[in-house]
């Protein structure tokens, strides 16, 4: 029996067993060959045997290999890209970060101490509605249900509370700009 396709049950079982403890240490050292990680050599290997697992049906025995080369060659790319991705924004923030002095820093804290404020005289509703919105990350849909307000009424009540705080601030701002 060759083929994975046609393994029911303990038969699969055994075979994927057996490909993996006979695959593992290789594919171990091929992913430690791109990502020079040993921790994340492992993950990787062990995605790519999750993933073989998932689509054992759909394999042929004689492509598991092929199969897990690949997978494991792409799953570590993904993790390259991935810690890219994150450097680049590490490098960004380190660079604002670094392009603020404390003045800037204080006249932030300034600004967000001057509207926190504002948002204190607002009107009760208006406000619980802005720190939901703003400070609790919450969406409309939910602050709606939590009010009894239609999702239209909390966009309402939010647009008077930046309106009011726009006023306060000098701010001008037409829709659209």
């Amino acid at each position: 029996m060759n083929n994975a396709n046609k393994l029911l049950g303990k038969e699969k079982e055994k075979v994927y067993e057996n490909f993996f403890k006979e695959h593992y240490t290789h594919l171990y050292y091929f992913a430690l060959h791109f990502v020079s990680d040993t921790e994340v050599a492992r993950d990787v290997v062990s995605d790519a045997f999750r993933s073989l697992w998932e689509k054992i049906d759909a394999i042929n025995y004689d492509t598991m290999m092929s199969y897990m080369l690949t997978c494991v060659r792409n799953l570590c790319i993904d993790h390259i890209r991935h810690e890219e991705t994150k450097c680049v924004y590490i490098n960004s923030y380190e660079s604002l970060a670094s392009e603020l002095d404390a003045d800037d820093w204080r006249e932030m804290e300034n600004r967000c101490s001057d509207v926190m404020r504002e948002m204190d005289l607002l009107p009760e509703k208006t406000k619980f509605i802005m720190e939901q919105n703003y400070l609790y990350k919450k969406k409309y849909k939910e602050i709606a249900e939590m009010t009894g307000l239609t999702e239209s009424g909390v966009r309402k009540q939010i647009m008077k509370g930046l309106n009011i705080i726009r006023s306060k601030f000098s701010v001008k701002y037409k829709k659209g700009q």
